[in-house]
């Protein structure tokens, strides 16, 4: 494949450095995302051991590694 200098796409460098505010808000913003996986992560396992428990004292589930 050939490229001509015409299609190239030329670099521009980024502008000007983002505001102190802005590089803040972008940290807090990834660290509420964390949070919130961590939430639903911890949720996910809370009702998966719920359900295991619920099934074992039910007697629906049967151990089979005994």
């Amino acid at each position: 494949m050939q490229v001509s200098a015409a299609n190239a796409a030329r670099y521009t460098p980024p502008s000007a450095p983002a505001a102190a505010s802005q590089a803040a808000a972008k940290i807090v913003d990834l660290t509420q995302l964390a949070v919130a996986q961590t939430n639903a992560k911890a949720t996910a396992s809370a009702g998966a051991a719920l359900a295991q428990a619920t099934g074992e004292l039910t007697g629906v589930l049967v151990n089979i590694s005994a």
